[in-house]
């Protein structure tokens, strides 16, 4: 399947969801995503069988060339997270599917672009009580950031109306994140995708209004500036305030685990 034009990774992965929308589990891999020992689907297939309420399911990666297979990391146990990687990643169609964005899409929010879509879902998916994990085994390797510089149409894009340009220069103009060289794109009414996608998400997780409460909040015993680090927020109120709960997952020996702390 082939988009005539690049619309962006979260209208990709929409595109695939809805193709596999019968499907009970779809799994979505990066094609610059490097196996680095089998087992994966039998992993992630396990997890979604034997355990209830789940969100999105990722696998590790690696950045060293190669990866020590006797390192105690792959040992541990599974972890709760607001969202799985975006590069490596398997989630239920019909759950994904069934969040209607600000911008009226269905799954992964398309305006997005390419920021924060695998965020806003797996939060969008915590607040129903469906929580996202990452599994310590198999490790993948991904060639980060490779997407963008063969997609140089990601990096630039046009404000929508969710947040006019007016509203984006407000915010990202007291952002840590702010540069001021690209004023001169944002004077042609080109924003940056990171920039413009942050305020956005912000927007949509009620940030905004705390950051003109005030700019820094203690978050978990840290000192969080929310506009910098929207995520940090929504996480607290979306995916924290659930219970620890039991899962099971096979381990890298391939024998069935539990524990009772996630």
């Amino acid at each position: 399947m082939r988009h005539e034009q690049n619309r962006g990774i979260s209208a990709a992965w929409n595109t695939i969801l809805q193709h596999k929308a019968d499907a009970d589990i779809c799994v979505i891999f990066n094609n610059d995503i490097r196996f680095l020992t089998p087992g994966w689907l039998t992993r992630l297939k396990h997890f979604f069988l034997n355990n209830e309420q789940i969100g999105t399911v990722g696998l590790p990666l690696v950045d060293e060339p190669g990866f020590y297979d006797a390192d105690p990391r792959w040992d541990n146990p599974p972890g709760r997270v607001g969202a799985a990687t975006g590069c490596d990643f398997a989630v239920r169609p019909k759950d994904a599917l069934s969040i209607v964005n600000p911008d009226g899409s269905r799954g992964y929010w398309e305006s997005l672009i390419s920021f924060h879509e695998e965020v806003h879902l797996g939060f969008e998916l915590a607040d129903r009580g469906l929580l996202s994990v990452m599994l310590p085994w198999p490790p993948t390797k991904h060639a980060g950031g490779q997407s963008f510089q063969a997609n140089p149409e990601l990096v630039w894009r046009a404000p929508c109306d969710y947040v006019p340009m007016d509203m984006f220069l407000k915010y990202v103009r007291q952002s840590k994140w702010y540069i001021p060289q690209y004023e001169e794109q944002y004077a042609e009414n080109k924003v940056d995708r990171m920039s413009y996608s942050r305020v956005m998400a912000a927007k949509a997780w009620g940030v905004l209004e705390m950051h003109e409460e005030k700019e820094v909040w203690e978050i978990k015993g840290e000192q969080v500036r929310v506009l910098d680090e929207p995520q940090k927020v929504r996480h607290v109120a979306v995916v924290d305030k659930w219970p620890l709960r039991t899962v099971r997952w096979l381990d890298r020996q391939g024998q069935v685990r539990e524990i009772d702390t996630f």
